[in-house]
């Protein structure tokens, strides 16, 4: 028993870290498409000039996700729409969060530069999701 219970404490508690950083995975990725969506169709004017500065996207960001970071660049591409008249854009937000394991010894697996090559180590993990989002632009009549 002494040999063989550390070694499936050790299983159990990694896939129950596993399963929490899933979940801190699916929450990032939910925070991170709410805001590039939200900012994609926020991010012209009604002239059609689109803004280049994201910083209004950092409050809506933070009141979905407390931790979190986000970053964002406009992506502008060749496509012309030639119906009406534009060239599109595509608005490219990063969101980042750190996450602190729990447990003893399967935080330290978890957060090695291994699993974890963003974290800063010590039973903490930065992930990331990135969701690029075309930017809705008014037609002009």
């Amino acid at each position: 028993m002494l040999l063989v219970l550390p070694v499936f404490l050790t299983i159990v508690f990694t896939i129950m870290e596993m399963g929490y950083m899933s979940f801190q995975m699916i929450l990032l990725n939910h925070a991170t498409y709410e805001v590039a969506r939200i900012g994609a169709m926020t991010q012209t004017l009604s002239s059609g000039t689109v803004l280049s500065d994201c910083g209004r996207l950092v409050p809506l960001m933070k009141r979905i996700l407390q931790s979190a970071t986000v970053s964002c660049t406009l992506d502008s591409h060749s496509f012309q729409d030639t119906q009406a008249g534009v060239t599109n854009a595509d608005l490219v937000v990063t969101g980042s969060n750190p996450i602190k394991f729990v447990f003893p010894l399967s935080s330290i697996l978890m957060s090695s530069r291994i699993l974890c090559p963003q974290g800063p180590g010590g039973g903490w993990c930065t992930i990331s999701a990135t969701v690029r989002m075309p930017i809705e632009r008014p037609l002009a009549f």
